[in-house]
């Protein structure tokens, strides 16, 4: 055979493997980083129902860029629905709330059992606050 058809073939075959390699190798690392984040989603969600559980409440306005930037710390606004009141396009029912129950007339505005909450405003500190230490 050719040496330069032989060296072709095994240019081809060294290269098609190298490709099939970090190929598998990309799927494994996705794999792997998609059970860390279910495993940290459904650990954020025992933080929010903890937080939930001891009267933690968030009051905020999707229009403020702290209210998401809080909201994104929790995996975004559908994941804190349970401790979220949205004071300026929510519900009648958030709108009273909001109105009857802040304290600051700004946003974001964080209360644990109806007192102002003015810590750290990450989930960790929060959850530290009220004795949810996941």
């Amino acid at each position: 055979m050719n040496k330069n058809i032989l060296a072709i073939i095994i240019s081809v075959l060294i290269v098609g493997s190298a490709i099939f390699y970090v190929g598998t190798l990309d799927e494994v690392e996705v794999d792997q980083l998609g059970e860390e984040t279910a495993e940290e989603s459904g650990e954020m969600a025992e933080l929010i129902d903890c937080l939930a559980e001891n009267d933690l409440v968030i009051y905020g306005a999707e229009w403020c860029p702290a209210c998401t930037q809080l909201a994104e710390s929790f995996g975004g606004y559908e994941s804190i629905d349970p401790i979220y009141v949205e004071c300026a396009e929510g519900t009648p029912e958030e709108a009273r709330r909001c109105e009857e129950e802040t304290k600051t007339g700004y946003v974001p505005e964080i209360q644990i059992a109806g007192e102002l909450y003015e810590g750290a405003t990450d989930p960790a500190s929060m959850g530290d606050e009220v004795g949810c230490n996941l």
